[in-house]
Protein backbone atom coordinates (compact mmCIF):
# COMPACT_ATOMS: atom_id res chain seq x y z
CA UNK A 1 0.00 0.00 0.00
CA UNK A 2 1.40 3.13 -0.94
CA UNK A 3 2.10 6.17 1.38
CA UNK A 4 -0.85 8.29 -0.24
CA UNK A 5 -2.94 5.56 -0.92
CA UNK A 6 -2.94 5.05 3.53
CA UNK A 7 -3.62 8.76 3.92
CA UNK A 8 -6.22 9.24 1.69
CA UNK A 9 -7.76 6.02 3.33
CA UNK A 10 -7.70 7.67 6.51
CA UNK A 11 -9.03 10.77 5.45
CA UNK A 12 -11.57 9.57 3.98
CA UNK A 13 -12.65 6.66 7.19
CA UNK A 14 -12.37 9.89 9.34
CA UNK A 15 -15.36 11.60 7.13
CA UNK A 16 -17.45 9.09 6.58
CA UNK A 17 -17.15 8.82 10.40
CA UNK A 18 -18.73 11.90 10.89
CA UNK A 19 -15.25 13.81 11.02
CA UNK A 20 -13.65 16.31 8.65
CA UNK A 21 -10.63 17.43 6.79
CA UNK A 22 -9.00 20.90 5.65
CA UNK A 23 -7.29 21.48 2.48
CA UNK A 24 -3.97 22.35 4.91
CA UNK A 25 -4.38 18.95 5.96
CA UNK A 26 -5.17 17.45 2.38
CA UNK A 27 -2.16 19.54 0.65
CA UNK A 28 0.72 19.09 3.77
CA UNK A 29 -0.08 14.98 3.12
CA UNK A 30 -0.11 14.53 -0.45
CA UNK A 31 3.43 16.02 -1.92
CA UNK A 32 2.05 15.96 -5.42
CA UNK A 33 -1.31 15.04 -6.16
CA UNK A 34 -1.24 15.62 -9.77
CA UNK A 35 1.51 12.07 -9.82
CA UNK A 36 -2.15 10.28 -8.17
CA UNK A 37 -3.82 7.67 -10.80
CA UNK A 38 -7.05 5.82 -10.39
CA UNK A 39 -8.71 5.57 -7.19
CA UNK A 40 -5.84 7.28 -5.23
CA UNK A 41 -6.66 10.85 -7.63
CA UNK A 42 -10.17 10.03 -7.36
CA UNK A 43 -10.35 9.76 -3.44
CA UNK A 44 -7.88 13.06 -3.57
CA UNK A 45 -10.62 15.06 -5.40
CA UNK A 46 -13.33 13.61 -3.54
CA UNK A 47 -11.39 15.03 -0.08
CA UNK A 48 -10.57 18.27 -2.02
CA UNK A 49 -14.05 18.65 -2.86
CA UNK A 50 -15.45 18.46 0.58
CA UNK A 51 -12.43 20.60 2.43
CA UNK A 52 -13.80 23.38 -0.47
CA UNK A 53 -17.63 22.77 0.51
CA UNK A 54 -17.48 23.53 3.93
CA UNK A 55 -19.98 26.71 3.68
CA UNK A 56 -22.63 24.56 1.76
CA UNK A 57 -22.69 22.00 4.24
CA UNK A 58 -23.18 24.80 6.62
CA UNK A 59 -26.14 26.05 4.26
CA UNK A 60 -27.88 22.52 3.46
CA UNK A 61 -27.79 20.16 6.11
CA UNK A 62 -28.96 17.28 3.00
CA UNK A 63 -25.42 17.77 1.35
CA UNK A 64 -23.16 16.53 3.69
CA UNK A 65 -24.96 13.21 4.23
CA UNK A 66 -25.05 12.89 0.14
CA UNK A 67 -21.36 13.81 0.40
CA UNK A 68 -20.07 10.91 2.80
CA UNK A 69 -22.07 8.44 0.72
CA UNK A 70 -20.22 9.61 -2.28
CA UNK A 71 -17.13 9.59 -0.22
CA UNK A 72 -17.70 5.88 1.13
CA UNK A 73 -18.17 4.59 -2.68
CA UNK A 74 -14.96 6.15 -3.50
CA UNK A 75 -13.26 4.24 -0.42
CA UNK A 76 -14.44 1.34 -1.22
CA UNK A 77 -13.18 1.79 -4.91
CA UNK A 78 -9.61 2.58 -3.33
CA UNK A 79 -9.54 -0.25 -0.96
CA UNK A 80 -10.76 -2.90 -3.85
CA UNK A 81 -8.27 -1.16 -6.45
CA UNK A 82 -4.56 -2.90 -6.73
CA UNK A 83 -1.50 -0.80 -5.96
CA UNK A 84 0.33 -1.65 -9.20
Amino acid sequence: MTDARTFLIGFLRRIIDGGDVTNDELNAATVDPAALRGAERKAWHGLSYWADDDDIRAKDPAYAPARRSQLADLLTDLENENDG
